[in-house]
């Protein structure tokens, strides 16, 4: 009995690691994975930027949906960097002629992931 318990716990000890690999992707320890949420956050910053003051209120609240979505499907951490993309993405000088594209993207991202 001593035998099979030790087998079992022998096993578990070897697959763990490997069970933990497979949790892993498609999280933080996909490279593009990461880079899809922190342009998906500098994007969503600009949009705040590049919107009517009258408008901001509505995309910041918006912003926050998709960072409590991202917490909620992929952890605190990567909704972390989301969050700190954004201000990123809000305080950093960029060419405001890109900004009727941003706002589109922003509102195709409202469409497809916040259903407005």
């Amino acid at each position: 009995m001593r035998l099979v318990l030790a087998a079992f716990a022998l096993a578990a000890l070897l697959t763990a690691p490997a069970l933990a690999d497979a949790v892993k992707k498609g999280n933080d320890a996909d490279p593009e994975f990461m880079t899809g949420v922190k342009k998906l956050g500098v994007m969503t910053g600009e949009a705040f930027t590049c919107a009517p003051e009258s408008e901001q209120q509505e995309i910041g609240e918006d912003a926050l949906s998709l960072a409590n979505q991202i917490a909620l499907h992929f952890g605190l951490q990567i909704a972390f960097i989301y969050s700190g993309a954004f201000g990123w993405g809000s305080g950093h000088d960029f060419d405001h002629k890109t900004c009727p594209d941003t706002l589109a993207a922003f509102k195709e991202t409202q469409h497809k992931y916040l259903n407005k």
